[in-house]
């Protein structure tokens, strides 16, 4: 059956195993049993999601059973620490004892946590059920609900076991935005200006003469420039899936760091935005370094990181706790970290041979207090 189209579709990603729409729009979580049929019609669903997102959960199931789809809700605990091997198993127990077959569908609703682990469940239930992702939070619509990367975390490091596993299609509805807390919200605006940095300076631009009603999610705007970056992201994913040609690798500007600065702090004292907003800035600090980028381009990043209230600090954290959660990324190769950095804004370019005493003096640059942060807040 031939995909109807939608006008809220953003971009299509194309993978090895046949591409799938991503739709944006504002008021459109309803839909999501119409959309489903448009692409096929599974015998059941079974969505997945977490407490903090109950009332979109139930949405859906409505939506779905009016299309006489019949649905079952399993709620996980919240948070990063339950996204774990664990909790995976009670999720498939409950499978399990319903009976699921590999016809039947996996629609995950909520932020990262529960599409990565709704994810992975589908990736491995009786080796692989389809699956839809409807991500709730602005991070999980920008980042974790585009490309495929299903996983869960170790006690060693952040989606060590996981698999690339593609959705049927994402539906984000920008309105369920409206019910994150500010910080939440920040918390996804980094991933977003991310892609501007990396790749596309118009996109930055928008993000600096829109601030005021980028944050205050206006319909028209907020949904156009996350409809912007989710098609920056999809066309990466589409011309690397697996992350084999270098070319995905330039989404994780900024989470080298980050992931270590998650992991250090067990996941319970930074969101993951937050903690790549730090990671970009140790980022952009080391491209200054390597002569990459000059100080108006750095501060030029730490103002707006900054205006969308995000960190650019961690204080208080141990440089080596940091360097020693680094050599658990998965974009270590033999001990030498592929680093992602900026080669001035909008281009973004890999480097394993970043000297050891520029990555010291950027964990120094943001475990440290310089009195940068008495800059920041302008035109917040």
């Amino acid at each position: 059956m031939r995909t109807k189209e939608y006008s809220d579709l953003a971009a299509r990603v194309m993978a090895s195993s046949g591409d799938h729409p991503i739709w944006v729009g504002w008021g459109i979580i309803e839909e999501i049993g119409e959309r489903i049929k448009s692409l096929f019609t599974p015998p059941v669903v079974y969505v997945i999601s977490d407490d903090r997102v109950s009332e979109h959960a139930r949405m859906v199931q409505i939506a779905l059973e009016a299309e006489a789809i019949p649905a079952h809700i399993f709620m996980i605990p919240s948070g990063e620490s339950n996204k774990n091997l664990e909790t995976v198993q009670h999720v498939y127990k409950w499978l399990a004892d319903r009976k699921a077959e590999r016809g039947h569908m996996i629609v995950a609703v909520g932020g990262g946590v529960v599409g990565d682990l709704a994810g992975f469940v589908a990736a491995t239930y009786l080796r692989g059920m389809p699956f839809a992702q409807v991500p709730t939070t602005l991070l999980a619509m920008m980042d974790a609900a585009i490309g495929g990367k299903v996983a869960v975390d170790l006690p060693q490091g952040k989606n060590l076991v996981g698999a690339f596993y593609q959705p049927q299609f994402v539906l984000s509805d920008v309105r369920t935005l409206s019910t994150l807390p500010d910080r939440e919200l920040s918390s996804g605006w980094a991933e977003a200006i991310k892609h501007g940095l990396i790749l596309d300076k118009e996109l930055l631009a928008i993000f600096e003469k829109n601030t005021g009603k980028i944050k205050s999610l206006d319909p028209e705007i907020a949904t156009q420039i996350i409809r912007d970056s989710v098609a920056i992201k999809a066309n990466i994913v589409s011309q690397d899936e697996r992350e084999t040609l270098g070319i995905r690798i330039l989404l994780n500007y900024g989470h080298t760091i980050g992931h270590a600065i998650e992991s250090t702090t067990q996941y319970t004292q930074y969101l993951h935005g937050e903690a790549v907003s730090v990671g970009m800035m140790a980022a952009a600090s080391i491209s200054r370094s390597m002569g990459l980028l000059d100080e108006s381009e750095v501060k030029r990043q730490r103002l707006i990181l900054a205006s969308y209230g995000l960190p650019i600090k961690a204080q208080g954290l141990n440089s080596s706790d940091i360097l020693e959660a680094m050599r658990s990324d998965k974009k270590t190769s033999r001990g030498q970290i592929n680093w992602v950095l900026l080669d001035g804004i909008g281009n973004a370019v890999t480097n394993n041979r970043v000297p050891d005493n520029y990555v010291a003096e950027a964990l120094d640059s943001i475990l440290t207090d310089d009195g940068k942060a008495e800059e920041l807040g302008q035109g917040c």
